[in-house]
């Protein structure tokens, strides 16, 4: 079984995302993909990272130990916008990591790129924009209209992406198979959610 998490920005997957992947026992997937990415091309994995996250903005410096930069972010970006090759061998990789299971695959667009499978449980979590501006602010102690902005920016981005690549809207909750208001439950309880789910599916 795989569990795919698409967020909001700020509302806490990858706390949710690894604390999934220790209960179950799974291989927890962020960073790898964009070394697998990079082997496909045959770059180097800092030019994958380069094309996801372009040049970071201080707010992006600020909040980047919180949530993965995914990439979505070089759409709304100043560098070249994302190419076929590379879209197409992030959805090959995350294939890939699917066809072998037992994966909590976090962000990349990996809920849309795997469909309604029987395999496969679609996590997405939200929560008020303005619950998520004053969790980062407190969390990063950055400036509030810092938070505000990046806050924005990634969410327009994430929407733009997967509308652009996929012919999706970010959110419907009919392309999910769970959706969690993320301010309305603690990390722990949120990741007994999504597994109990995913036991209820015969996992």
């Amino acid at each position: 079984m795989v569990v795919t998490i698409s967020n909001e920005y700020g509302s806490g997957a990858l706390a949710v995302g690894r604390r999934v992947a220790e209960i179950l026992g799974y291989e927890f997937v962020d960073r790898q993909l964009p070394v697998v990415v990079a082997k496909r091309l045959h770059v180097a994995p800092e030019v994958v990272d380069a094309n996801e996250d372009a040049e970071p903005t201080l707010g992006e410096r600020l909040l980047s130990g919180l949530e993965l930069a995914t990439p979505e972010l070089a759409e709304s970006s100043t560098v070249a916008p994302l190419d076929e090759e590379l879209v197409g061998a992030v959805r090959d990789a995350v294939r890939d990591y699917a066809a072998r299971g037992s994966a909590v695959i976090l962000g990349r667009g990996a809920g849309v790129i795997l469909g309604a499978r029987a395999d496969v449980l679609r996590v997405f979590l939200h929560a008020p924009r303005e619950w998520r501006i004053m969790r980062l602010t407190q969390t990063t102690r950055a400036e509030r209209k810092d938070v505000e902005s990046e806050v924005d920016r990634i969410d327009r981005a994430r929407a733009a992406y997967i509308r652009g690549w996929y012919g999706v809207t970010f959110g419907d909750a009919r392309i999910y198979d769970l959706c969690i208001d993320a301010s309305r439950f603690e990390v722990a309880a949120i990741a007994a959610l999504i597994v109990d789910s995913l036991r209820a599916r015969g996992a």
